[in-house]
């Protein structure tokens, strides 16, 4: 494999060494160093020189041992001394790159009822319990919400529409009973009207909360109320009892509940 390293202030390429700037007299494209086959051979590019065991080469076969330096002899600390051992070393690695050793996952335990060999599983009566029992407990939490919401309903309405009631009481210890029939029509037609406008406003918006409420919980139970074995999920109007009668997932997956 055939390897190229720029070095110089400003070398680039995959896999170019770059000298710090403070090295005054390397250029910016001082030399590249060509790898064939673990030879390697520099080749000087720069104004100030590249130096070799102390001789000033334009190309040159160098080795790991050898010194060199960029810029000059080695007189002053404006010239750089080339580190060939790293630089070979990254030439050998581009050559001969590490696998990636990626982390394996763990492993997972193999269920009696699955993997090579494994019997083919149809009884499924203990998972059906529990579905039977997700589908009594949203019913049950279904009803005590609705339950909840009409009482919300319904409580003002009733509370509002005994007011006229009491009214008409007044007004026939207050006036006699002469006039506490018409007084206490009059007062129960203006009423009606006034408790119908308050609690149309509020009726609706409890309608709204409780359809909210309602898709929440079915979003709860929905996805535990589903096959054990395929996973479909059933819908939690389809009674417990309706797939204990027919014994079996309505999808064909070959579960049996009973």
């Amino acid at each position: 494999m055939d390897i190229t390293v720029q070095i110089g202030t400003e070398a680039e390429g995959a896999h170019a060494l770059r000298v710090p700037k403070t090295y005054k007299w390397v250029s910016r494209q001082h030399a590249i160093l060509y790898w064939h086959d673990g030879v390697a051979t520099l080749e000087d590019r720069s104004t100030n020189g590249t130096f070799v065991n102390g001789r000033r080469v334009t190309q040159a076969h160098v080795y790991e041992n050898d010194t060199v330096w960029l810029g000059g002899p080695g007189t002053d600390d404006k010239c750089y001394q080339l580190d060939l051992r790293r630089v070979f070393a990254s030439c050998r690695e581009a050559e001969n790159p590490r696998p990636i050793a990626y982390p394996q996952p763990p492993a997972r335990p193999v269920s009696p009822d699955s993997g090579p060999g494994a019997p083919l599983r149809t009884d499924y009566s203990r998972e059906f319990a529990q579905l039977k029992q997700t589908y009594i407990n949203y019913h049950a939490e279904l009803s005590e919400l609705k339950k909840k919401a009409n009482l919300k309903m319904q409580l003002p309405r009733v509370l509002l529409s005994m007011i006229p009631a009491i009214l008409g009481i007044a007004f026939m210890i207050i006036l006699g009973f002469s006039k506490m029939g018409f007084v206490a029509m009059m007062a129960g037609s203006v009423l009606s009207g006034l408790i119908g406008a308050l609690t149309m406003g509020k009726n609706t918006s409890r309608q709204e909360k409780l359809s909210e409420d309602i898709l929440d919980l079915q979003l709860k139970y929905q996805n535990k109320y589903k096959c054990p074995k395929c996973g479909k999920q059933y819908s939690l109007d389809l009674h417990w009892k309706k797939l204990q009668a027919d014994g079996k997932c309505p999808f064909g997956c070959g579960a049996q509940f009973v």
